[in-house]
């Protein structure tokens, strides 16, 4: 009788034993899976604080951004004031500069002179045709009989600063010069050595550039395109030296 009650309290406790293992086991994994959980929480509120640190960089910067535009904004006004208040103290309108230049280039309308007022300049557009030689950038008379016009505009008008840029079509210099950029850079030396040299135009006031090939207005696949891309453009317009000056002094503040 004994044996038999000692094999039942073994087997209690087996079974006992069993039990607490598998319940063990059970929290073991309910553990792990909070711990997870808890892993998985972390991360996203780590991205979370990373997100927030971006966004709070961000509005930093779109802040100092939308600052500047509006210093921008204040500044350009400015700047415009300025650049009225130059044309009012010098009796005329770059509107009425061009009006005169192009009443006085008139004559020259079919040899293919454009004029034009845009953003407070006025453009003067000469094609080749008048100016040079196919691939040289010896002046014609023509040509140099309407730079007068430009050259009495520059001593009429004291404030008027003078932008001489060469251009030409994408076709390949034959000879006597590197390449297209050369040939316009040295057209517009040539107007400018005629507007000083032959009608007295203060070269302090004129600027002389060339862009080649790379300033096309038409297709230069077209012989009417290459021969409007053929042409040496004159920009005028206002003494900016006292706009430069305010320029500087916005950019010290």
């Amino acid at each position: 009788m004994k044996p038999v009650i000692f094999f039942l309290f073994i087997s209690g406790l087996f079974l006992s034993s069993c039990g607490t293992g598998k319940k063990l086991e059970a929290a073991n994994q309910q553990v792990q899976l909070l711990t997870a959980k808890i892993d998985s929480l972390s991360k996203i509120n780590s991205q979370s604080e990373q997100s927030l640190a971006q966004l709070k960089a961000e509005n930093l910067q779109y802040g100092k951004e939308a600052e500047d535009c509006r210093k921008a904004k204040d500044a350009y006004k400015e700047r415009v004031a300025a650049f009225n208040q130059t044309l009012q103290e010098n009796g005329t309108s770059m509107e009425q500069v061009k009006a005169k230049i192009a009443a006085s280039l008139s004559a020259f309308k079919d040899a293919g002179i454009t004029t034009k007022y845009k953003n407070g300049l006025v453009y003067i557009s000469m094609q080749d045709q008048l100016m040079f030689p196919s691939g040289s950038a010896k002046l014609n008379d023509p040509g140099r009989q309407a730079l007068s016009v430009i050259a009495d505009a520059i001593t009429e008008y004291k404030h008027l600063t003078v932008y001489v840029v060469g251009n030409t079509d994408s076709i390949k210099v034959a000879k006597g010069f590197t390449d297209n950029w050369s040939l316009s850079t040295e057209r517009a030396n040539t107007i400018v050595r005629v507007l000083r040299d032959l009608y007295g135009a203060d070269p302090t006031r004129i600027v002389a550039a060339g862009r080649g090939k790379y300033d096309p207005i038409a297709d230069n696949s077209t012989k009417e395109g290459r021969a409007q891309n053929r042409r040496t453009d004159i920009v005028l317009n206002p003494d900016l030296s006292r706009l430069w000056g305010l320029m500087l002094k916005d950019s010290n503040k």
